[in-house]
Parts: structure tokens; sequence; C-alpha cells
């Protein structure tokens, strides 16, 4: 395909700006993808605002994209003109050992960092919030047309939060407390009670609460109103929860979270921040407790296709996680508002 494709691309701290250069031919395993819709992702913003000096500049940002296929090369055979897909922006190689083994695809022997090698055009970084992206077909899961491409673009973000409860194995009618309702913690929250969960929230700003409500969340604890421990003793019978997932990264959510795990409670340390919040905790305490605490970041192969499962039912509730629309040539102001203190998701549409 002749002609010119705009994107999205970060320049300097606080500064994201709108480039071109021409489409790339496509190879014979590779199709064309047409971005309709691109969220800005805490990683991304968090770029914006300076605290991640190790991704360099200029980055062609986004990957919590979805789209169409408008070419594609003659070796590809599942895969057709028309066709709407999610991208897998993790590039598995799907032939090394650990794919193999289907283990989470950050662990791939061959994996591809796009966010830190250069193109032939000078540029860093996944293209998703590109109006056309080339990407091997292997990296390409078809989804259904009736399901909405804004929702899709929420498949490798919902794939992450599946990895995490796969680790702590959550089960039917087990009390989970969700620690930080961001975009990230309402993900979790959902999936959570998508597997039967009995889902506690704790959360400290009004705006989130009243989301959480909106959301039918009804056991929320806000711990500025002083009885956070009561509650989380009413709501759990007595027992305290089975499962705690840490979905913000700061120093007072893991204080929070250590201060009333019960004995064999498992924890999942979903976010990170930069700079690091402190982490102080008794390994007496772990030891003692009998205490399970796991780390997560991506998600596996199986993951990126139950996610696509799971949204395609209409079992999540995307819409009121989207705070705000931002055409491509708005992108500057998107993360503007992306990086304010409390939003949830800014989603930048891509014109033809």
């Amino acid at each position: 395909m002749k002609g010119t494709t705009r994107f999205g691309v970060l320049v300097a701290d606080k500064r994201a700006e709108v480039h071109s250069h021409e489409i790339p031919e496509i190879m014979a395993d590779e199709v064309l993808m047409h971005n309709v819709a691109c969220n800005i992702c805490t990683f991304d913003y968090q770029q914006w605002l300076g605290l991640r000096p190790q991704q360099p500049y200029p980055q062609a940002f986004g990957h919590e994209d979805a789209g169409m296929i408008v070419a594609v090369g003659p070796e590809v055979e599942n895969l057709k003109t028309g066709d709407h897909v999610v991208p897998n922006i993790y590039y598995p190689c799907l032939q090394c050992r650990n794919c193999q083994n289907g283990l989470n695809m950050r662990l791939c022997e061959n994996k591809i960092e796009p966010v830190h090698n250069k193109d032939k055009y000078g540029y860093y970084g996944p293209y998703g919030c590109s109006q056309y992206k080339i990407i091997k077909a292997k990296h390409v899961i078809k989804v259904d047309k009736n399901v909405p491409l804004e929702a899709i673009c929420f498949v490798e973000p919902v794939s992450t939060a599946i990895h995490g409860l796969r680790k702590i194995r959550i089960k039917a009618n087990e009390k989970v407390l969700v620690i930080g309702i961001g975009s990230m913690g309402l993900l979790n929250a959902q999936l959570a009670q998508y597997y039967g969960a009995d889902v506690i929230i704790s959360e400290l700003m009004e705006k989130k609460i009243e989301v959480a409500k909106k959301m039918g969340f009804k056991k929320i604890i806000n711990p500025h109103e002083g009885r956070f421990e009561e509650q989380l003793k009413e709501y759990t019978g007595g027992n305290g929860p089975s499962a705690i997932i840490i979905a913000v990264g700061v120093t007072q959510a893991y204080e929070q979270a250590f201060s009333v795990g019960p004995e064999m409670c498992r924890f999942l340390i979903f976010a990170a921040n930069f700079p690091a919040p402190k982490w102080n905790i008794d390994p007496n305490l772990v030891h003692y407790r009998l205490w399970e605490i796991y780390g997560t970041i991506g998600s596996a192969l199986s993951d990126y296709r139950e996610a696509v499962d799971i949204i395609s039912s209409g079992a999540l509730n995307f819409e009121d996680i989207i705070e705000a629309r931002y055409p491509l040539d708005k992108v500057q102001m998107a993360f503007e508002h992306a990086a304010k203190p409390g939003s949830y998701r800014v989603n930048v549409t891509i014109p033809d």
C-alpha cells in the first residue's frame, strides 16, 4: 500500500506530537493494519512525565491498540483484508523453549523490544498510535467484528490481569481485597468477580469510589474514614481476605496489605511505580503466617486468547474505564489529561 502513515510520538518529556513517514512495504509473512483507536497506558504517560529515562525518544508509543487489516502478504493464510484484529504486542517467537512451554511471553528467548530498538525512520516504539503499522501475521489475533474495537484495545491489559489472577489461583466464593482501583485495579476487580470471587475494594479517591459503585461493586472501604480493619472484618466474616491484589504502586498500599493479611494469604504485586515505592516487610510474618507473595507483569499467549474471549462475551465494563477520547491531532492534550492524578484510560481515536 502506497502512501504515508501519521502517528503519535513522544519527542521529549511532556511533549507529544504527530509525525508521519511512508508506509513500509509489507513482507510475505506480514499484514498491514489500520489502527482505529489506542489507549494511553500508565507505561506511556510515565515516559511523557519524564519518569522513565530508560525509554528513548522519539518514541512512537502505544500498545493498547486495535484495528483492521487492509493488506496481507502472499504467505498469510488465515487472515484477510477487512478482518478486525488486535496485535500481540509481546512479539513472541513461538519457537523457543519458553514459548513452547507456554510461559509468560516476556520470557521469550528471542523477544523483540520495539521500545528500545530504533527503526529505519529513526523512531523507537510499537506504533500503536499510528494510522497504519506492519506486523507479522503470527502476532495478530482475529476478533469478532461485532465487538467494538474500542473494547478490543483492552486485550493486552486484561491479559496481564488474567495472568496475575492465575498466579494467585483465584477461586469462586473466596474473599479478595483489591487495593487501588485505577484502570488496572478495576480490571482486576472485574475479572476476580468474573471468576466468582467476592471482591472488596480499598480506595481513597472519592471519584474512583463513585466509579466502582456505578460499576456495581458494593463492598468498598475508604481508609480515610478510619474504619478500614473493622469494615474488612465485617466483609470477610472476621477471617480476612484469602488474597490481596495491590493494584497501585505506593508505599501506603503495601503497608495496608501486609497489615491485614491473615494466615495463608496470597498477595499479588500488580503495580509498579517510578520512583519505586518503599517495601518494609517483616520476613518472620511471611514465614509464620505462610504467606505467598507473587510479582506479575505481562502475560502468556493463553492469557491473551482468554482476554479476547472474555471481552467478546461482553462480561467486562470498559465504558466507565474510558475517561476521555481525543483525536490523534490532539495527542498532546490527550497526554495532559491521562497524566492527571486519578485519571482513568484516555483513548486516542485514529482517522483513516
